[in-house]
């Protein structure tokens, strides 16, 4: 019984990090958007997050009357938001279901920004990842269960002697 938990536990753990690993792929797709945009260019990836977009777009539109001090605070901005994206999958990687459930509201309320803009493959991107992310979800639960249970049977076991 306990080898099948311990298999269980390792096939739950992938799972965990392949979902938490979504994380960092928004953010890291997201901040390389922002230096895209920040520099001029005219092209984005799709699981890019809609706000920061909104503001490099607001930035934009700002640098023509006062600079392109407006950039640099939206850069700063897209960081900050990119930030707390590492910080979701840091968490969620570390069994913290509440972060990882946290994570994926805040990326829902991201996608409807993308619904406002009418940004339908953005939108689409968001429910696809946002779909990827639930075995993920499911696994650190099943996890956080799993160690309960395999902790109290360890405190129920007699000690095993040790081999001579």
């Amino acid at each position: 019984m306990y080898d099948a938990d311990y298999i269980q536990h390792a096939e739950l753990t992938q799972r965990l990090k392949n979902g938490a690993n979504w994380f960092y792929w928004i953010a890291g797709l997201t901040i390389i958007t922002s230096i895209i945009t920040f520099f001029g260019g005219g092209w984005r990836f799709f699981i890019s997050l809609g706000s920061t977009q909104l503001i490099d777009a607001i930035a934009d539109a700002l640098a023509a009357e006062i600079g392109n001090a407006a950039k640099v605070v939206a850069l700063v901005l897209d960081m900050v938001i990119t930030a707390a994206f590492v910080g979701f999958g840091v968490l969620a990687g570390k069994k913290l279901v509440w972060a990882y459930i946290a994570g994926m509201v805040v990326f829902l309320l991201d996608g409807l920004v993308n619904l406002f803009i009418q940004d339908w493959i953005g939108l689409v991107a968001h429910v696809v990842v946002l779909v990827l992310m639930v075995p993920g979800l499911q696994a650190g639960r099943e996890l956080n269960s799993l160690e309960r249970r395999m902790t109290e049977q360890a405190a129920q076991s007699p000690p095993q002697p040790e081999p001579v």
